[in-house]
């Protein structure tokens, strides 16, 4: 099993060579996402633990 800090490495690994590909869809996904949990009608932390919640039920722990 992959401890939690080289998944992360990995992550960032990939992550970094879709952001340098002519692709814009990753980026725009991004963009959605710094958009969706920004300060509105919720708190961005509200946001956060709302999503955390989901997962968690969810059992999705990536």
């Amino acid at each position: 099993m992959e401890h939690l800090h080289e998944k992360t490495q990995e992550r960032r690994r990939l992550n970094g060579q879709i952001m340098r590909s002519p692709m814009k869809v990753f980026g725009a996904f991004g963009d959605l996402g710094k958009q969706v949990f920004a300060d509105g009608a919720l708190s961005k932390k509200h946001k956060e633990l709302t999503a955390l919640a989901v997962a968690v039920s969810q059992n999705c722990f990536d």
